[in-house]
């Protein structure tokens, strides 16, 4: 019991692409596959950065609205060249990082009222920026577009972007006297501050991780469409946090990793896609979502008792 209790994102996964098989002979085409794993990259980038939060015991209900904004400055900045519209647009993303980590630490804001001031301020400033309409790139560069729609060999280029950054990401955490502070902030943060730890420039360093990897999840999207839209990234945050909450991290800060946010990114990947060839209602995929992110946390806390 003990093994399935630990192993259950893994043998959810497994029995998920199984039955997905059987229900859809299109299901295990190579096409299919590689589309479902490069239109999971950009919830998966934000993902990553969600995870870092929640694992400092934090939230950042922002994200999404960064990904809007960073794709709709790597849109209106591509007349200037590829390596100009990513820097802008990551960059943007990083500004409201770190705004977020001030708000929290300076201001003592709640991080959910602080994300939720930033998702709200930047999401206006994306409609003013644009108009309210889309920005599309005219005759973009095959540079430009390489970063969504390119393949490196028979792989697409951001699915290979996205696990280079969860390689990063693991090993930081594991590895990193960074990535050993977040898990020490998110256990006991009192403790971790009498400890000598700096736990202020902790939690900044953490939103703007998730503002960056927002902002490089933005400039995939941007590449892949060609176009800035003002609603790009809408809800994001919320799969993300799905994501991350199936793989195993939860609120309670200080236990969890990217390893299990990927399989859950994974684990909705496949299930939206499997669901979609079989003309699946997106409302009945809604309730389906919320029934599984329930199990996902009632999973976490049998592993923590054990």
């Amino acid at each position: 019991m003990g093994f399935l209790v630990r192993y259950s994102n893994v043998l959810a996964l497994v029995l998920l692409l199984v039955a997905a098989s059987l229900l859809s002979p299109y299901f295990l085409s190579s096409r299919n596959i590689l589309n479902v794993l490069r239109g999971a990259t950009m919830i998966g980038l934000v993902s990553i950065g969600m995870t870092f939060v929640i694992l400092n015991r934090g939230i950042d209900l922002s994200a999404g609205s960064i990904v809007g904004l960073s794709a709709a400055l790597m849109a209106a900045f591509a007349p200037y060249g590829v390596g100009v519209a990513a820097l802008v647009g990551v960059a943007a993303g990083v500004a409201v990082g770190v705004a977020n980590g001030l708000l929290i630490t300076r201001l003592r804001l709640q991080p959910f009222i602080a994300t939720l001031s930033t998702m709200i301020f930047v999401r206006g400033l994306v409609y003013i920026y644009t108009e309210g309409s889309n920005i599309i790139v005219r005759d973009a560069s095959a540079a430009f577009s390489y970063l969504g729609s390119g393949f490196l060999g028979p792989v697409p280029f951001p699915v290979v972007l996205f696990a280079i950054v969860w390689l990063i990401a693991a090993l930081t955490l594991r590895y990193t006297v960074f990535g050993r502070t977040i898990y020490a902030v998110g256990a006991n943060e009192e403790a971790a501050r009498l400890s000598g730890i700096a736990v202020e420039r902790n939690k900044v360093q953490v939103y703007t991780v998730s503002g960056l990897l927002a902002g490089l999840a933005g400039v995939v999207l941007a590449s892949r469409l060609t176009v800035g839209e003002p609603n790009a990234g809408t809800l994001y945050e919320l799969d993300a946090i799905a994501a991350t909450l199936i793989g195993g991290t939860t609120f309670d800060g200080g236990v969890g990793g990217v390893g299990g946010t990927v399989l859950g990114v994974l684990i909705l990947a496949f299930l939206s896609n499997v669901l979609n060839l079989l003309n699946v209602s997106p409302y009945s995929q809604m309730l389906l979502k919320g029934v599984i992110i329930v199990l996902a946390v009632v999973m976490s806390e049998w592993r923590k008792r054990r």
